[in-house]
């Protein structure tokens, strides 16, 4: 059977115009002229006989042949990377990046400090963090642009592997003396009658909550939104505003007692786990499999 082989330039130049979203983009980080960037575009498209891109005058959308393409690339350059770790490994020279991505709060928070741990018993072993959109998590291991992913997950994800899961509580987060903390538990159309400050919209957490107001006949209009969970509580701090969020987000502003925070009673709200993610067929490089079996027996923190 004749073997099929995409040049590895090719494949690179791609990957560069996917994330930069331009040709140009990507020749300025590859320090290459455009049409030496656009040549390897054309003919990759050329051999597939598909559109990679659609030309928008705001740069280049990827078409779905076109992330089947990024995915395969991306699986390419982790496998690569993984082969020259363990060969170094042989060598005497065993320093690997552990590649992670983790959602907010739950990332920033957790993760950091078993970092930390982690290291001191393996001093060679380097990590790189990627906070995102709980959503987004998910997309960069099946992409390969994680080996392992920390996130709130609300349902089974294709091509990912479930490591871990606990309880992901929904709460409702506001200020000392709210009007609503006299309650020990509250509904979403309650919160209606204030202020609310919410997620973005399309992050993972919005999709969910406008899900449940919908069976309520509710609608959430948030006086305030930002994809910063910081600024999101410093508008509570301001005035009678609440927001939702996993307690986790919240665990340093509610441990310090600036905020507190009412749990909602709500099956679809609280039925969300945080999962430790990896791809369920791409065998993981072998520093970040230790990590994640160091990670799978301390998972304190994490709910």
């Amino acid at each position: 059977m004749k073997r099929f082989h995409f040049d590895s330039t090719a494949l690179r130049y791609f990957l560069t115009v996917v994330d930069t979203g331009s040709v140009n983009g990507a020749a300025a980080r590859l320090n290459v002229v455009s049409s030496a960037v656009s040549r390897q575009i054309a003919g990759l498209e050329q051999r597939l006989q598909n559109q990679l891109f659609e030309r928008h005058p705001k740069g280049m959308r990827v078409t779905e042949v076109g992330r089947i393409l990024a995915d395969h690339a991306r699986r390419v350059e982790a496998d690569a990377a993984r082969t020259y770790a363990e060969i170094g490994g042989q060598n005497g020279r065993y320093t690997q990046t552990v590649k992670i991505a983790g959602a907010h709060g739950v990332a920033a928070r957790a993760l950091p400090p078993k970092f930390a741990a982690f290291q001191a018993e393996h001093p060679t072993v380097r990590f790189n963090l990627t906070v995102l959109d709980a959503g987004l998590v998910t997309e960069r291991v099946r992409s390969a642009q994680a080996d392992i992913g920390v996130t709130y997950s609300h349902a089974a994800e294709k091509d990912i592997a479930v490591i871990y899961a606990g309880p992901a509580e929904i709460v409702a987060v506001m200020r000392p003396g709210h009007p609503l903390a006299k309650y020990d538990a509250l509904h979403l159309p309650q919160l209606t009658a204030y202020p609310l400050a919410l997620p973005e919209g399309g992050s993972a957490l919005r999709r969910l909550l406008d899900m449940a107001s919908s069976l309520y006949n509710t609608t959430l209009s948030p006086a305030f939104t930002s994809n910063h969970p910081d600024a999101v509580y410093q508008y509570v701090l301001a005035g009678n505003a609440v927001t939702l969020c996993a307690r986790l987000t919240a665990a340093a502003q509610l441990n310090a007692g600036r905020l507190i925070c009412r749990p909602m009673d709500d099956a679809l709200l609280n039925k969300g786990q945080i999962q430790i993610q990896t791809h369920v067929a791409r065998p993981l490089p072998d520093a970040a499999q230790r990590f994640l079996h160091f990670l799978r027996d301390d998972t304190a923190g994490l709910a």
